[in-house]
């Protein structure tokens, strides 16, 4: 890996990262954490790149119009979209990305004391895991628990992102949990997050897991229609697809938890007996002030208040169950708190030795938060 850049401010900084894998897709993932790890040492953020290059023996095989690496792409740089352009080359594969690198600059409190500094730090979840091993794992616990199951990639509406897969329970009347994966609106699957449903099968529960479009191409509020739509379709389905339409029960971490609170309060939609919420998201105003805020569409702040499940009273007869990692950072332990106490549910559960995104392991097995998953859906 190189960096060169003028002495000038605003400088331009030139990243050239290289890596050969038999994976194009986690080629690229490397390619593009190196990337953006370079940037950060020299001061800059996904936001500051003008455009990339990627030069590779195929470049065909490298395209971000293929959804294997449009998603590879998302979980390292999530929504962003800057120019991309294409060469083919000899070499091994090659990223090359030029930003602009400004000065630092003052940077005043815009919420509750903070600067947009401190909010990003406070709203960084990655940085709490090496997120390379996160998707690893994910990515091949999620094909496992998916091999041999019937029930996969439903469609529920017309985009390509709505489908769902449902995992069914030998109980033609079983309960369904709906799980809803995160990925600040703009990353991940549910073909990642098949594994995170395996405790609920084993006490007896169907289980749906649901995929709905990103940002930027899909807005926040297309994202809450489209859960909402996909419980609907559901519960519709409830004979042919073998559970019970009247108990029906949401669980959703980080991005999702706010999508999954967010179809607990839709006054149309199918009842829904409780929600589990994991590391959530329940007051958006703090994005808005990051460049996320520009990705997911926060454009203003009655938006933000109608996306932000803290603006509405808590949903009747809905049971509520937050939980966190005790490795979090302060701005979502605070976000959990006030919303458990704000829609009357008991204190956020926090697990103790888990961060933002290891903690969903404990959904697999025996503990606490299975205890607490089960506890909210009325089956302890």
């Amino acid at each position: 890996m190189s960096l060169s850049d003028s002495a000038a401010a605003p400088r331009l900084v030139r990243v050239e990262a290289r890596c050969s894998m038999d994976d194009p897709a986690d080629a690229l993932r490397i390619a593009l954490s190196d990337l953006m790890a370079a940037l950060a040492r020299e001061g800059a953020a996904p936001g500051d790149i003008r455009r990339i290059e990627i030069l590779a023996r195929e470049p065909l095989a490298f395209h971000l119009s293929r959804r294997q690496m449009d998603l590879a792409w998302r979980e390292v740089c999530g929504g962003l979209r800057r120019p991309v352009t294409y060469a083919r080359s000899d070499a091994n594969l090659c990223l090359r990305a030029e930003a602009h690198v400004r000065a630092p600059q003052p940077d005043a409190p815009v919420w509750r004391g903070m600067t947009r500094a401190e909010i990003a730090r406070g709203y960084h979840a990655r940085a709490q895991a090496d997120m390379r091993q996160v998707f690893r794992r994910w990515n091949y616990d999620g094909m496992e628990a998916r091999a041999g199951q019937s029930g996969l990639d439903l469609a529920y509406g017309p985009g390509r992102e709505q489908c769902l897969d449902f995992y069914p329970a030998a109980d033609a009347k079983a309960p369904l949990w709906v799980f809803l994966h995160g990925g600040y609106w703009q990353a991940c699957t549910k073909d990642q997050h098949g594994q995170f449903g395996e405790g609920m099968r084993a006490h007896g529960f169907a289980v749906a897991q649901v995929d709905y479009g990103l940002a930027p191409e899909t807005t926040l509020v297309e994202m809450v229609a489209q859960v909402r739509g996909a419980l609907r379709f559901l519960v519709d389905q409830a004979e042919s697809f073998g559970f019970d339409p009247e108990r029906v029960h949401l669980a959703g971490h980080s991005a999702g938890a706010q999508l999954a609170a967010m179809a607990a309060v839709d006054p149309e939609g199918p009842r829904v007996a409780s929600a589990l919420l994991l590391s959530g998201l329940y007051d958006l105003t703090p994005l808005s002030f990051l460049p996320m805020g520009e990705v997911i569409g926060l454009h203003d702040s009655d938006l933000i208040r109608r996306l932000s499940p803290l603006s509405f009273p808590p949903p009747a007869g809905v049971r509520i169950g937050v939980a966190l990692g005790a490795l979090e950072t302060d701005e979502f332990k605070r976000q959990s708190a006030e919303f458990a106490q704000a829609w009357g549910a008991p204190a956020p559960l926090i697990v103790e030795g888990r961060h933002h995104f290891d903690l969903l392991e404990d959904l697999r097995d025996p503990g606490a938060l299975l205890d607490l998953a089960l506890s909210a859906a009325g089956a302890r």
